[in-house]
């Protein structure tokens, strides 16, 4: 029976691949587009993660992600190192400014400021030692960075960059993970970062602190916000706070509308094509039905017709998705992208379920047919 419903599939091989298609592409076009907006809103919380060493953030009450930061005063930390529950506390200096390479390329950074004492968010390395930073007028740069500020060229001792009116030398490229904003991450020592900070008087972006063990992060966060007035947040709330304050942005709607337009392409053609299989074969149904087959039998033949249709088409549609995701991480400033398993879990449920429903109301049509049917011209 099943081998049968196959076999009509095959014998109308245009729609069949049709169907197929039609599939694919809704699959390719909804885990394309999901996969890459959870992988950008992902990028809001990438410094905060590369801090690895914290797990409290401290902040002015304004301050709503990473990206967009007022400065505390100076005393913050110190106010911050006060509270029980609070293992240490250090300053984060966040610097967003202009660098100009040696040949005249020119682009907005953001410079990170790391402490010499404690070294806490010390970047890990791809190439070169980290600890040169502590050195006076050094830097290091994240791929992304390389690949903006020397196109084409590959890292070596000495690359320079100029920031106001001092140069910065280049020990190596960092690890750090890729930015939401897409602007090169450079990190230096935290005395070199205070120096080049000309746009702001306050050095302190942020306080990262440490819960001590067995503190209640939430009462910790509670008391430093009810005796200061600043936003004390986890690092997991700090990253949920990016990611939300990103995604009521403009951009995501983009990626909203595509996904919402691939599952009606797949769903409409998917639908029609399935209801024009059925027309086009109503003979062979109604045959079906003279030689005896019963009207649950037939159910499952369409089902079956269905699930091939479905398996196919998913499968393909998200081997494109693997591979243009693959594709897209050889660039530096995409090295972030990745599929997740909720999202080809939930997409293809949607579209597997649509599919099916669509094959449902095909199956209303054989329904209404007659055996009396096969015999008339």
């Amino acid at each position: 029976m099943i081998a049968l419903a196959i076999q009509m599939l095959r014998h109308d091989g245009a729609k069949f691949l049709t169907m197929v298609l039609a599939v694919a592409l809704a699959a390719f076009l909804t885990q394309n587009q999901a996969s890459f907006l959870v992988a950008f809103l992902s990028m809001t919380g990438s410094q905060i993660r590369d801090v690895r060493e914290a797990d409290l953030w401290v902040m002015e009450p304004d301050t709503e992600c990473f990206d967009q930061a007022k400065p505390l005063k100076e005393t913050a930390v110190q106010t911050v190192r006060g509270f029980p529950g609070v293992e240490w506390a250090l300053p984060f200096l966040k610097v967003d400014t202009n660098a100009r390479t040696e040949s005249g390329k020119l682009s907005v950074i953001t410079l990170i400021g790391v402490p010499e004492e404690s070294r806490v968010g010390e970047p890990i390395m791809q190439i070169g030692d980290a600890t040169e930073i502590y050195q006076r007028d050094s830097a290091v740069i994240d791929p992304g960075g390389m690949s903006l500020l020397y196109p084409g060229q590959n890292f070596r001792p000495g690359m320079k960059i100029r920031i106001h009116d001092e140069w910065l030398t280049l020990r190596g490229v960092s690890m750090a993970s890729p930015p939401f904003t897409g602007f090169p991450i450079v990190h230096v020592s935290h005395a070199t970062a205070m120096r080049l900070n000309r746009a702001e008087t306050r050095n302190t972006t942020f306080v990262v602190a440490r819960l001590a063990a067995g503190a209640n992060a939430a009462k910790v966060t509670k008391e430093i916000a009810q005796s200061t007035g600043w936003k004390a947040l986890t690092r997991e709330q700090f990253e949920a706070a990016s990611w939300k304050f990103y995604s009521d942005q403009g951009v995501p709607n983009l990626f909203y509308i595509t996904i919402t337009v691939g599952l009606i392409v797949g769903i409409a053609f998917t639908g029609q094509t399935f209801l024009m299989f059925v027309k086009e074969n109503a003979r062979a149904f109604t045959t079906l039905k003279v030689l005896g087959f019963t009207h649950p039998q037939l159910a499952v033949m369409m089902f079956a017709q269905a699930s091939l249709v479905v398996v196919l088409g998913l499968s393909i549609g998200t081997a494109m998705v693997v591979a243009t995701t693959e594709l897209a991480k050889t660039l530096p400033f995409f090295r972030g992208l990745y599929l997740p398993w909720e999202v080809t879990l939930t997409c293809c449920s949607i579209i597997g379920c649509v599919t099916v429903m669509a094959a449902g109301m095909s199956f209303y049509k054989v329904l209404k047919l007659q055996p009396a049917d096969v015999f008339r011209a």
